[in-house]
């Protein structure tokens, strides 16, 4: 963990990461029940394979795989990539339609709250010197905006059904977009051969434990929910 974070921060960081990935895993769980023994098994295989990425990810980290910002191609990328292509390409296959209907559409709008306490982290984390100011809310990320809006949207939408699901809609795109801001900023911040702002400090802090899982788990987290909610209100008369 970082030397200069705070360790009540370093904690709520990995009860964010261990709660959101048990949440996500456990309405899934439930939706898979409804559909099949099949499916419920897959569940099983996802929360193996959840727990071997934040292993692997951790060894990686503590051998120093993701310090270096000036490899090509870019170590980060490897964290990033293989989460969230594996994610978006079981969503869009349609493998997981008959999961995602069995899924109250509000669950996986609702569950993006826990971006909050990400922000939050962000936020103490600039405080205590660790993480630059143009990753919080009083710089350039507005993410918090989509974890206090999350469980709005899915309560009017689905719930009291006063608002109509095209509101969703705009609601995850807009999320996608807000998080591709968060995810620029951060690279355009790192020091690599890239960087354009130069923030006092380097946005360094995510190549070290336990951040590492801000872009190898939340991130692709993130973008994997609106991916599925957005399947889910495609496949809605």
């Amino acid at each position: 963990m970082l030397a200069t974070a705070p360790l009540a921060i370093d904690v709520l960081f990995v009860v964010t990461v261990i709660g959101t990935l048990a949440l996500v895993l456990g309405g899934a769980s439930r939706a898979a029940a409804r559909v099949s023994p099949g499916a419920l098994r897959g569940v099983r295989v996802a929360a193996v394979a959840a727990g071997g990425w934040l292993a692997l990810t951790a060894a990686l980290t503590d051998h120093g795989f993701f310090d270096d910002f000036y490899a090509l191609p870019p170590h980060m990328l490897l964290a990033v990539g293989p989460p969230l292509l594996g994610a978006l390409a079981l969503i869009a296959s349609g493998r997981l339609d008959r999961l995602l209907a069995a899924m109250p559409p509000s669950w996986p709008i609702g569950v993006q709250v826990f971006r909050i306490a990400v922000e939050i982290v962000l936020w103490r984390l600039a405080v205590a010197g660790v993480a630059p100011g143009i990753m919080t809310f009083t710089g350039r990320n507005v993410d918090i905006l989509v974890g206090l809006t999350a469980p709005i949207v899915a309560y009017f939408c689905f719930v009291r059904r006063t608002w109509p699901a095209r509101v969703a809609w705009w609601w995850n795109w807009a999320g996608v977009l807000v998080l591709l801001n968060v995810v620029v900023h951060a690279q355009l911040s790192a020091p690599t051969r890239f960087r354009v702002f130069a923030t006092e400090p380097a946005t360094t802090f995510i190549g070290d434990l336990p951040y590492i899982w801000l872009p190898a788990v939340l991130v692709p987290l993130a973008w994997a929910l609106h991916a599925a909610s957005l399947r889910q209100l495609r496949s809605r008369p």
